[in-house]
């Protein structure tokens, strides 16, 4: 098990060498610090979660509720900080995707 487990470190210290989770990192920590952003994420949050709940109990959703979110979406979409993290995220995400299934391959029979 001792071999396994610093096989995994050895993994996790080369993910975090790699520059799509640098880029991720930075962006996540640039996106704290922008408060434009996180006011729109946060606005953006609680309209989906209120549309959400009304979908789910069945009861008619306002166009005003709608409009409120299409206006924050187009904010999400035109905020530098917020674009520049999702797309780092996207990036991070298939790194480790990528990772995952390279070590489920291992798992294949006839290996």
């Amino acid at each position: 098990m001792e071999e396994i487990l610093e096989i995994a470190s050895k993994l996790g210290v080369a993910i975090a060498k790699h520059n799509r989770y640098k880029m991720f990192k930075d962006t996540e920590e640039q996106l704290k610090k922008d408060d434009e952003a996180k006011e729109i994420s946060e606005k953006l949050e609680k309209q989906s979660r209120k549309i959400h709940e009304l979908e789910k109990d069945l009861k008619p959703v306002e166009v005003e509720d709608k409009q409120k979110l299409r206006q924050l979406k187009e904010k999400v979409a035109s905020n530098q900080s917020i674009q520049k993290f999702l797309k780092a995220q996207v990036d991070y995400v298939e790194l480790m995707t990528k990772v995952n299934k390279r070590i489920e391959a291992e798992f294949a029979p006839g290996k």
